[in-house]
C-alpha cells in the first residue's frame, strides 16, 4: 500500500492560487508545515492569498505565470528553486468552466481557452517540473479534475472533455511513473461555490436566460 506523503517541510506548487481551491490548498498547506509557490495570472490575487498565510508568510513564493505559455512556465522551476532550493510536490488546481452554451454556439476562441487553461496548461506545469520532482526522495503531482469528466452536461461539453482528458491523462501518467518516486493522484471534487461560476455566466438572471436561448432547455 502507497504511504500518503506527509507536507511538513515539502514545497508544494500550486496553481490557479489567486482563490477558490487554490488560495485554501495553499492555506491549509502552509498549515501544516508546507512551504508553497503559489501560480496566478493574477498578482493582487497572489498577494491577498499570501496575506492570508497569516505567519507563514515567508513560507509562500509568488509566481506570475499565464500556465497557458510554454515559454514561460519552462522558467517558473527555476524561480522556485531559486527561493525555496528545491521542489517536493505539485497540484495542478488551476481551470475554468465554459459559458453555459452548446457547443455549436461556443466560439473557437472559447474553445481553445478551455483546453487550453485546463488541458495543455496541466500539461505544460508537469512536464515543467517533472525533472525536479525526480530529483526528490518523495514528490508528489495531484492533478484536479472534475464530476463533469465522467457526466457530460448540456452546455459544459468542452469543459467536461478538456477535465476527461486530464483524469486520461493522470491515470496514464500514474502508470508511467509507478516504477519511480513521484507519487501521482487524480482529484474528483464535487461542486464547490467559488467565483468560478463567473467565467461560465451561472450566477443571476443572465446565466439563465443563455442557457434557456443556447440550449432551449427549461431552467428553474
Amino acid at each position: 500500500m502507497e504511504k500518503d506523503m506527509e507536507f511538513k517541510n515539502k514545497v508544494i506548487v500550486v496553481t490557479g492560487a489567486g482563490g477558490g481551491v487554490g488560495r485554501e490548498l495553499v492555506r491549509q498547506l502552509v498549515e501544516k508545515g508546507a512551504s508553497v509557490a503559489a501560480v496566478d495570472i493574477n498578482m493582487k490575487a497572489l498577494e491577498e492569498t499570501r496575506e492570508r498565510a497569516g505567519d507563514h508568510y515567508s513560507r509562500v513564493s509568488l509566481h506570475l505565470v499565464d500556465i497557458t505559455d510554454r515559454e514561460r512556465v519552462t522558467r517558473l522551476p527555476g524561480e522556485i528553486v531559486d527561493y525555496h532550493g528545491r521542489v517536493d510536490g505539485l497540484i495542478n488546481n488551476a481551470g475554468i468552466i465554459q459559458p453555459f452554451l452548446t457547443l455549436a454556439n461556443l466560439s473557437g476562441e472559447q474553445i481553445d481557452r478551455l483546453m487550453n487553461i485546463n488541458f495543455f496548461g496541466m500539461m505544460n506545469m508537469t512536464r515543467a517540473l517533472l525533472p525536479r520532482l525526480a530529483e526528490r526522495e518523495e514528490a508528489c503531482i495531484g492533478n484536479v479534475s472534475s464530476m463533469g469528466g465522467f457526466l457530460p452536461v448540456p452546455g459544459q461539453a468542452v469543459y467536461g472533455a478538456s477535465k476527461a482528458a486530464v483524469k486520461t491523462a493522470t491515470e496514464g501518467l500514474r502508470l508511467e511513473l509507478a516504477p519511480t518516486r513521484i507519487s501521482v493522484s487524480l482529484i474528483i471534487p464535487g461542486g464547490i461555490d467559488t467565483v468560478i461560476k463567473k467565467n461560465s455566466w451561472l450566477a443571476g438572471e443572465k446565466g439563465r436566460e443563455v442557457m434557456k436561448k443556447s440550449a432551449g432547455v427549461k431552467v428553474t
